[in-house]
């Protein structure tokens, strides 16, 4: 019995040294997207249907918060709300909680905001890892973290949306010589955060594309986040999500009424 409890912890010492090395490897190598903080604040009411209104709060990190945009049009927020806005015919209220840096255990920061919305809970959306795999933080504790957001949101009447981590390997601004192992956290985090946001009664969608290695107009001008472009693709990837929970809402007569 102790022979394979002491390698269980070999390969978790192990994990967590070469986690660590990545860490700083990136930010040796000008890896620090916390540098990058400026981004349009798309916070308010879209659409211009009658009716109820839907919230929608937007928690995470930089890709929530849109950066890499340079217009309120292009943030993933401004089009997710415009997306749910026509699929619901009612107006939706966007608030984007979401900072650049924000790693998922940090983001408990954001999830207390939420649960003070003055409005009815309608749908919050976590787009949220990407800073937990640059900083080397054990990927079992960032889905840990990731499920007990998910569980007080739900237990307060949202309904959770989680887009899981992209690759990171695919980012252009990141070494060669780093890809792989980067690719190999990435997709870990992205298994781990689906499981976590499943069992805590939140959808999971997954972000990862492989066009994100093949088309550099995906990313802005740092080569670190995405592009307008770049977002516009995620919000492929969450539109059936968003349009199914607008159904389910309506059909059990919970859209949140102004």
């Amino acid at each position: 019995m102790r022979r394979p409890r002491e390698l269980r912890r070999l390969a978790g010492a192990t994990r967590r040294i070469a986690a660590d090395l990545i860490a700083r490897a990136l930010v040796s190598n000008g890896f620090r997207p916390h540098r990058h903080t400026t981004f349009p604040i798309a916070d308010g009411t879209y659409g211009s249907h009658g009716g109820p209104g839907l919230s929608l709060l937007v928690l995470g990190d930089s890709i929530a918060a849109s950066l890499g945009t340079s217009t309120v049009d292009e943030t993933l927020g401004a089009q997710c709300a415009a997306a749910l806005s026509r699929a619901a015919g009612r107006p939706v209220r966007l608030r984007v909680l979401a900072r650049p840096g924000t790693t998922t255990g940090r983001m408990k920061y954001q999830v207390r905001k939420a649960l003070r919305h003055p409005h009815p809970p309608g749908i919050a959306l976590i787009i949220v890892g990407s800073n937990d795999i640059v900083a080397g933080i054990p990927l079992r504790l960032a889905a840990k973290n990731l499920a007990h957001h998910v569980a007080r949101l739900r237990r307060a009447g949202w309904h959770v949306l989680v887009g899981t981590c992209w690759d990171v390997g695919h980012v252009p601004a990141v070494r060669h010589w780093l890809r792989t192992p980067l690719s190999r956290r990435s997709r870990r985090l992205e298994h781990l955060q689906t499981a976590a946001a499943r069992r805590a009664g939140a959808v999971a969608v997954p972000l990862r594309d492989p066009r994100h290695s093949t088309q550099p107009e995906l990313f802005a001008v740092d080569r670190i986040h995405p592009s307008a472009r770049g977002h516009a693709l995620h919000l492929q990837a969450l539109t059936g999500a968003l349009t199914d929970t607008t159904m389910v809402l309506s059909d059990f007569d919970h859209i949140p009424r102004a």
